[in-house]
């Protein structure tokens, strides 16, 4: 009996440490995390000076709508800092911005029905708009890392603002948002793909419908859409390419260390601005010659 209860308690022990070491783990994480905030705040404001400081130079004029992967990919990765360099003046909207708040998938439509002339006007954020006719060329929007995780194929045409994560829905989505983004010709609309997740928050199921989904937005949608538009002023960067692995989720080279969190690290955010931008640069130049043609 003596045995057993020794026993127990040395389990319990051990437990007791396993649970500790986790613990602390979490607690070094999440202060990590909260430091990494904190200098990304004082790098936004920095660059927000400077940002205004020089908009009266330049004439192109971006909005990036977003969360915190994006706002990584912004600071940490330098794509903020590689626009600006490029002449483009970046305004972005994420949490506590009424544009900003809400970017799954099921609130594009809404958003861009309703919204588009905030999206236009947002200046810098916290909600600060342009009121002297300045508007926003590039719109570029981008949905969190949740939003990766289809959980069914979904019944065809689907519901573009149903919050069920299913292939069709998400479908009808884009085949609606067509009807918005060719209003505007003359502005330059850019999706970036949700980021994947870690393995512990999906299953590869869910993550290949994502895989499919992107591809069938890239493969199939986009060129259905330049042809019955005749626009050249929607693309789509598959941001979840660049940071998932063969399996689907996120590489572990880019993933923060911290178990269950699906946010890359300073080197995935690098690896997705350097993209971005070679992706961008022909985008851009196109745009540029069609609205110097068109003018």
């Amino acid at each position: 009996m003596n045995r057993i209860i020794i026993i127990i308690l040395i389990i319990s022990i051990i437990g007791n440490i396993i649970g500790l070491i986790f613990a602390y783990r979490y607690f070094v994480g999440q202060r990590q995390i909260r430091r990494l905030d904190r200098s990304l705040d004082n790098a936004g404001t920095t660059i927000e000076s400077m940002k205004q400081a020089l908009e009266s130079q330049f004439s192109t004029r971006l909005i990036f709508l977003h969360h915190s992967v994006g706002r990584g990919i912004l600071f940490e990765g330098g794509l903020m800092d590689s626009l600006m360099k490029s002449g483009i003046i970046v305004n972005h909207a994420t949490y506590g911005d009424a544009i900003g708040e809400n970017t799954d998938i099921c609130h594009w439509l809404p958003k861009f029905q309703n919204d588009m002339n905030r999206i236009f006007t947002f200046e810098f954020h916290p909600e600060k708009y342009y009121t002297d006719g300045r508007t926003n060329d590039i719109i570029v929007f981008k949905p969190c890392f949740p939003n990766s995780n289809i959980i069914d194929e979904g019944t065809a045409p689907g519901d573009p603002v149903s919050s069920m994560q299913t292939t069709a829905n998400y479908k009808a989505v884009f085949n609606n948002l067509k009807n918005e983004f060719k209003k505007f010709p003359d502005k330059l609309f850019i999706y970036m793909t949700s980021p994947p997740l870690v393995p512990e928050h999906t299953t590869p199921e869910k993550s290949q419908r994502n895989r499919d989904f992107n591809n069938w937005l890239i493969n199939e949608y986009l060129p259905q859409y330049h042809e019955e538009t005749g626009l050249n002023n929607f693309y789509i960067f598959d941001l979840f390419d660049v940071l998932a692995d063969s399996n689907n989720v996120l590489k572990e080279e880019y993933r923060t260390g911290i178990r269950e969190d699906s946010h890359p690290n300073i080197r995935g955010s690098k690896a997705v601005a350097q993209k971005f931008m070679e992706f961008f640069r022909p985008i851009m130049a196109v745009w540029m010659e069609t609205k110097a043609t068109e003018s």
